[in-house]
């Protein structure tokens, strides 16, 4: 019985420092964390006994609910954290009863049993031991909050694969004892060897998303570039527009001269405006107000702070996201409206427009596409939630009365305490 109580405690142990890495605990007060490793503990002690299948799905169902009590995350997330961890706690679990069954039934000789006892609990040492420094090097929140829900489904199904190799080993234990150690050290090692894919596969989805973000910013770069080239060619142009005005004033034609003046002064206006001192934002707001007015559509940009703390970045992506969005919405009224503005410690930005035809959403809210590449179109929205939840801000997304609002609410730096 002693290696029944001692293996336990090394497997809830292991498994308690684990888990934050992976989900947000619901509390981080050190009373609910000493109750959660005790209710862990007593979850690792209840056996998972040969021939007797509900002493595993008891097992499971138990530690189901731990994890949702303790700590937060999506459904799919969660779902395959609870199938990866349990496969271990399940395998060692299995694996010593049947240890214990075979020390019993027999009989075998006290010094004998503390033998195999003292093996089996440097056995297990050893393999926690190693499973610490492997969550050391593959573990990393940023990569991991970087996979989509798609990604956890996926890892959700194939990590019930180990599960369910353990219940089938409850419910028709083997006759070989190596035949059941090899298969429960299967189970346990294609548990363990997600983890690094895991990784991988966050690094890949975050290394993909840092490329969109220098995308992006190179985007808005080359639309400084634009921008500076067509106040060049009006520059150049400027003699020629000079003598045209002095040829109406020769003739007499003040009037035509100071239309043609007026027209000239409006062309000029329109080339570039100064919205804001950050000059990044600056060229993203100018290009959208041009894609605007090419479209016949009146862009009203209030810009209310004197300096943005912000990452430039992802409040292009923000910025840019929305009012793509609303341009392509064509508004019934041709009017969009933007405000930047700082108001008791936080960024507020707010974009809004007039929309026609029906918002399409899905069961969970995310708003759906009307266009037929839905893969490549759609995600300006999601783009937007990202951003604003990178820069530790909120967002809020309405659409009554055929308005379609966005409001994002960001804590500038030194007032959240970063």
């Amino acid at each position: 019985m002693i290696l029944h109580f001692i293996l336990p405690v090394i497997i809830a142990t292991s498994i308690n420092d684990a888990l934050p890495a992976f989900l947000q605990e619901r509390s981080e007060k050190r009373c609910v964390r000493i109750i959660a490793a005790v209710l862990l503990c007593i979850i690792c002690l209840f056996p998972i006994i040969p021939d007797f299948v509900p002493s595993f799905i008891i097992s499971f169902a138990l530690f189901i609910l731990y994890i949702i009590a303790f700590y937060k995350g999506s459904l799919a997330r969660t779902a395959a954290l609870c199938s990866l961890f349990f496969s271990i706690i399940g395998s060692w679990s299995f694996f010593t009863i049947s240890w214990l069954d075979i020390l019993l039934d027999y009989n075998l000789g006290t010094i004998f049993q503390l033998i195999v006892m003292g093996l089996i609990i440097v056995l297990c040492l050893a393999y926690f031991s190693i499973f610490r420094e492997y969550m050391k090097k593959f573990i990393d929140k940023s990569s991991l909050d970087s996979l989509t829900e798609a990604t956890w489904g996926y890892t959700a199904f194939i990590a019930l694969c180990p599960p369910l190799l353990i219940l089938m080993l409850v419910s028709n234990p083997p006759s070989h004892l190596m035949l059941t150690i090899v298969m429960i050290f299967f189970s346990m090692s294609a548990s363990t060897a997600m983890f690094p894919l895991l990784y991988q596969a966050g690094k890949s989805a975050r290394l993909a998303e840092e490329n969109s973000k220098l995308k992006e910013r190179s985007e808005y770069y080359q639309e400084m570039e634009n921008q500076q080239l067509s106040f060049r060619k009006f520059k150049h142009d400027l003699m020629n527009q000079f003598t045209v005005i002095a040829t109406y004033l020769d003739l007499g034609e003040n009037d035509k001269a100071i239309d043609y003046f007026k027209k000239l002064g409006a062309e000029f206006s329109s080339l570039t405006k100064t919205f804001t001192d950050n000059t990044l934002i600056n060229a993203v707001l100018n290009s959208k107000y041009q894609m605007a007015r090419i479209q016949g559509i009146n862009m009203e940009i209030k810009v209310d702070c004197s300096g943005i703390d912000l990452d430039e970045t992802e409040l292009c992506t923000l910025i840019a996201n929305s009012l793509d969005n609303a341009i392509e919405a064509n508004p019934p009224d041709r009017l969009i409206r933007a405000e930047l503005s700082e108001k008791n410690g936080e960024f507020i930005y707010i974009c809004e427009n007039r929309y026609n035809g029906v918002i399409r959403q899905s069961e969970d809210g995310a708003f759906i596409t009307h266009k037929e590449d839905r893969r490549n179109h759609g995600l300006g929205v999601n783009n937007i939630k990202d951003a604003v939840k990178s820069m530790g801000g909120s967002v809020t997304i309405t659409t009554a009365d055929s308005i379609f609002r966005v409001m994002a609410q960001i804590p500038l730096r030194g007032n959240d305490g970063r």
